[in-house]
């Protein structure tokens, strides 16, 4: 029987966590999120960011 290696039940455990947190967001509201998300990560590690312009 195959033994699943530590770092993958890990993985998994935290996209299960995640799965969890986001599945009753619109497809929108998991966007926004994610973009809310990046931006804390980007002032709180001082991240440079070069934006894309959008036509």
């Amino acid at each position: 029987m195959y033994q699943e290696p530590e770092p993958m039940k890990e993985i998994h455990a935290i996209r299960e966590k995640l799965y969890e947190e986001n599945k009753s967001l619109s497809h929108r509201e998991h966007i926004v999120k994610i973009h809310k998300e990046a931006e804390d990560a980007i002032k709180k590690y001082g991240i440079k960011v070069k934006r894309a312009s959008h036509v």
